[in-house]
C-alpha cells in the first residue's frame, strides 16, 4: 500500500508514463487488489495502474456500516477520482468487478466530472430486484473462513480449488495456487465484508440515466453469482457497450484475463 485516501487503501503499479492511461481498478465484494493479478500484466507496460482496497478489505480500515453502501462508496471514488485529476494525472477510467462495478458506476453518476469512463465485469446493481441470499444458505465470507480451516494446501488441490472457486470460474482448476489462496484468505479477513454485503442485498443501481460518460459492461453466461435474470442489460446506461462471453463465470479477470484486458484497451481507446 502507498497511500490511503478517501477511505480506500492504494496501490500504485504499471508504467510511470504521464503519458499513459490511467486506470482505477476496484475489486468485488470481500476481495482485494491482488483479485487483478492475472489482469495486470496485460496492462502495466503501457497503462498507469491503480488499484484500490474497498473499506474494510485488503489493507483498508473498515468503515461504519452506513458508508458501506455502493452509493457512499462511489461517492467516495467519485472524489478520488476528482483528486487524481487535480492533481494533474489526466483522465481516470474506472475498471470494476462485480461489486466494483456497481461503486464505478455510481461515481460515474452526474455532471461531467473526473470519470472519463467505466469498464464493468459482471456488476453488480443491474437487475429490477435484488439478489437475496436464502437464509440458510452460507455466506461467502462463511464458506471461505471454513475452506481457510482445510489442513494443509488442500484448499489448493483439484478438489479444494472446484469447492472454492467453482461458483465464481469456469475453471477453477486451472487458477494458480496464489490466486486461490489469495482470494480465499482475502475474503475470510474481511472486515467490511458483511455491511457491504447489506448494502447489495438492499438496492440496486438507479441512476443509469444519469451517467454521461462511454461504459463498457462484460457479462459472463455461466456466471452463477449473478445469472442473466440479475445482471440485466435494460438498467445498464443507454449507451452502454454490452459484451456476453459464453465460457466465463463471475470473475472474467480471471476465466479470461487477456481478452479482459483487450476490452479494457478497446474501451479507454474509443473513450480517447
Amino acid at each position: 500500500m502507498s497511500e490511503l485516501l478517501e477511505g480506500f487503501a492504494v496501490h500504485r503499479t504499471g508504467s510511470t508514463d504521464p503519458g499513459h492511461p490511467l486506470l482505477v481498478l476496484v475489486h468485488g465484494l470481500g476481495g482485494a487488489a491482488a483479485a487483478w493479478s492475472l489482469l495486470t500484466p496485460h496492462l502495466a507496460a503501457d497503462h498507469r495502474l491503480v488499484l484500490l482496497d474497498l473499506p474494510g478489505h485488503g489493507h483498508a480500515p473498515d468503515l461504519p456500516a452506513q458508508d458501506m453502501t455502493p452509493a457512499a462508496l462511489g461517492a467516495r471514488l467519485r472524489r478520488f477520482a476528482a483528486a487524481q485529476q487535480a492533481a494533474r494525472q489526466g483522465p481516470v477510467h474506472l475498471v470494476g468487478h462485480s461489486l466494483g462495478g456497481w461503486i464505478c458506476l455510481e461515481a460515474a453518476a452526474g455532471e461531467a466530472g473526473p470519470v472519463a469512463g467505466v469498464t464493468a465485469f459482471t456488476p453488480a446493481g443491474l437487475w429490477t430486484s435484488p439478489r437475496r441470499r436464502p437464509p440458510l444458505l452460507p455466506t461467502g465470507q462463511q464458506f471461505a473462513r471454513l475452506a481457510g480451516r482445510l489442513p494443509g494446501d488442500l484448499v489448493t488441490s483439484r478438489i479444494g480449488r472446484t469447492l472454492a472457486l467453482g461458483a465464481t470460474s469456469t475453471a477453477p482448476r486451472a487458477l494458480p495456487a496464489e490466486v486461490v489462496r489469495s482470494a480465499v484468505s482475502s475474503i475470510a479477513a474481511a472486515a467490511g465484508y458483511v455491511a457491504a454485503d447489506a448494502g447489495i442485498a438492499t438496492a440496486a443501481f438507479t441512476r443509469a440515466a444519469e451517467v454521461p460518460v462511454p461504459v463498457t459492461v462484460v457479462v459472463g453466461r455461466r456466471d452463477r453469482v449473478l445469472p442473466p435474470a440479475f445482471c440485466r442489460r435494460e438498467c445498464a446506461p443507454p449507451q452502454t457497450r454490452w459484451i456476453e462471453w459464453a465460457h466465463c463465470g463471475h470473475v472474467p479477470a480471471w476465466d479470461r484475463p487477456a481478452d479482459s484486458a483487450r476490452v479494457v484497451r478497446e474501451h479507454v481507446a474509443a473513450t480517447a
